[in-house]
């Protein structure tokens, strides 16, 4: 059962193939791309417009015959720091 939210937050969970994925993270570059990220599902609706530099987090592991995959990606409106850390290769 999915939790209430606020009109400031947007949770979706389910189960898809990895294709379904794919379009979802290649409609997720595409927004970020365009500086807009448009989250729908049912009655649920957040407009999201990425700064100018974003935190990036990609964690991944295995354990116990199980496999997970992270992204978070985060920033803090009118925030104007330069970038850091190394680059990632995948």
């Amino acid at each position: 059962m999915a939790r209430d939210v606020t009109p400031y937050e947007f949770e979706h969970d389910s189960l898809q193939d990895p294709q379904s994925i794919i379009e979802y993270l290649q409609a997720l570059a595409t927004g970020f791309a365009a500086g807009r990220v448009l989250f729908v599902s049912g009655k649920q609706e957040l407009v999201l417009k990425p700064g100018p530099l974003l935190n990036f987090s990609l964690r991944a592991k295995r354990k116990d015959g199980r496999v997970k995959v992270s992204i978070k990606i985060s920033w803090k409106e009118g925030d104007r720091r330069g970038p850091s850390q190394a680059p990632l290769f995948i």
